[in-house]
């Protein structure tokens, strides 16, 4: 995306040593995290604060910008506080950030966060980050574009990756990855951040359970672990071996849990991560002989050859999913929707399957299937594509994401729209089987106007809710 020279513009007293206004300095508890605090008069945005228990303001203090999509700034905050009393840092989370907004008005909403706080609170410059999940990660992963002095991100299932921008930069900071093994972020990471190593950029991924959700608090500790370790190497922070080791031990204990849980693998994966991380603080030889006792575990040498072949099955899949898909696309073959709802079902059989590398495999390509399908159909839609294969690609969606119910409403709006009531009706239909009960947003569907004064349509809709809007149809019960 361009950055628009408002957004420049607004950041440009940002670049110069600032004027701390103590006096402005609101009210906080310390060790606590306070929600609603505005940003000013002027708009209704709010931010979720947290201080550590031992702040003061004769001192300056990193600092850590959370973006969550949802806007939940007091349980982003919570969620970060452990590791920000425990390493020293300050978490400010918007209320704001919107998975629905686009990344430039998120992105504006940002900068007026940073303002406000960088203007009030007595911040290290040198060590500004910033952290998000999902599209708030685009919008983490964009403020070194238009604040330079970020020192690093923390990314979430996503990332927003610019290649002039990356190799023009000098900043190099560094990027701390989390992706579920469950979601297809888990291949996105390890593709995208090759780019980071090239360009000589410092980068972790680190990988967890939880699909679409931030990662646990002692996950998210170890995150911000590396750049507290990075600030005592590079002088921003004085060096403490008793935090180093505080660090070190609670990831190791991290390693062990998965070990005992017998997933010998993930914590072998993750010891490999903490022998680049901790290199420089003579944990190098101790990571090394744990990584052997690991290697000699045949039930490990077992999980890494189910890992090695999910990979290959899953690349193999990912390219002929593309392939066929964009095949169908070209040529409009409706026919071939009954073969893709038996591929999904194939696929999701796989989440039972006993064997871990292949129950993730199951809900990679699902997430890998859905997220493919939704960036065709606005892809189409953006070049007003016929209304086949947009009625097409939107079929497919709500094959891959049944619950959810974009893929219907884009078929009820486009089949309206071209006067074929017989398919919105089935898919409107199709939707309410679902459990879909918002009844205003049914009838906001765009295109719809005729449609929806139809008494076949309201029938449909109280026949599932109980309730239509424009006829009082006696119920069939």
């Amino acid at each position: 995306m361009k950055l628009t020279s408002p957004i420049k513009m607004g950041l440009l007293a940002l670049f110069f040593p600032l004027q701390l206004l103590f006096a402005q300095e609101l009210s906080l508890r310390k060790g606590a995290a306070i929600d609603s605090l505005p940003i000013n008069d002027s708009i209704s945005e709010s931010f979720a604060m947290y201080l550590p228990s031992n702040y003061s303001s004769d001192k300056k203090w990193p600092i850590v910008f959370v973006f969550d999509p949802e806007g939940r700034g007091i349980s982003s905050a919570r969620l970060f506080s452990q590791a920000a009393n425990e390493q020293g840092y300050l978490i400010v989370a918007s209320n704001n950030i919107s998975r629905n907004d686009s990344l430039a008005t998120n992105l504006e909403t940002a900068v007026r966060l940073l303002e406000k706080v960088l203007l009030n609170f007595p911040i290290d410059e040198k060590r500004v980050y910033a952290a998000g999940l999902r599209q708030g990660a685009h919008v983490a992963s964009t403020l070194p574009a238009v604040y330079p002095k970020i020192k690093g991100i923390v990314v979430v299932e996503d990332i927003w990756m610019n290649k002039d921008f990356l190799v023009q930069n000098t900043n190099k900071y560094s990027i701390i990855g989390f992706a579920s093994y469950k979601s297809d972020s888990y291949n996105n990471f390890n593709e995208s951040f090759n780019l980071f190593k090239i360009l000589d950029y410092k980068k972790f991924i680190y990988n967890y359970e939880d699909e679409g959700m931030w990662p646990s608090a002692k996950l998210i500790s170890h995150g911000l672990g590396t750049f507290t370790l990075e600030a005592m190497l590079d002088g921003s922070q004085p060096k403490d071996a008793e935090m180093v080791n505080n660090l070190y031990e609670s990831e190791l204990a991290t390693a062990e849990s998965w070990r005992r849980q017998l997933n010998f693998y993930k914590a072998y994966e993750l010891l490999k991560l903490m022998r680049d991380k901790y290199k420089y603080f003579d944990k190098k030889d101790e990571i090394r002989d744990l990584q052997k006792e690991i290697r000699r575990e045949s039930i490990y040498k077992e999980q890494r050859s189910q890992y090695n072949s999910a990979k290959i099955k899953e690349q193999d899949l990912r390219y002929q999913y593309a392939y066929l898909i964009e095949e169908d696309l070209v040529l409009k073959s409706f026919e071939n929707i009954g073969w893709w709802a038996q591929q999904y079902k194939e696929i999701d059989s796989l989440k039972n399957s006993k064997i871990t590398a292949e129950s993730e495999l199951s809900y990679r390509l699902e997430d890998y299937l859905q997220t493919y399908t939704k960036r065709r159909f606005e892809e189409l839609k953006l070049a007003k594509f016929g209304i086949d294969r947009l009625i097409l690609v939107s079929i497919l969606r709500t094959i891959f994401d049944k619950e959810n119910p974009e893929g219907y409403f884009s078929i009820i709006s486009l089949s309206a729209q071209d006067g074929d009531y017989y398919t919105a009706l089935l898919y409107l239909e199709d939707l309410l089987i679902t459990g879909y009960d918002d009844l205003e947003q049914l009838y906001d569907i765009p295109g719809t106007l005729d449609l929806k004064l139809s008494p076949e349509f309201n029938e449909l809709v109280k026949k599932y809710l109980g309730e239509s809007k424009y006829y009082n149809i006696p119920s069939d019960n």
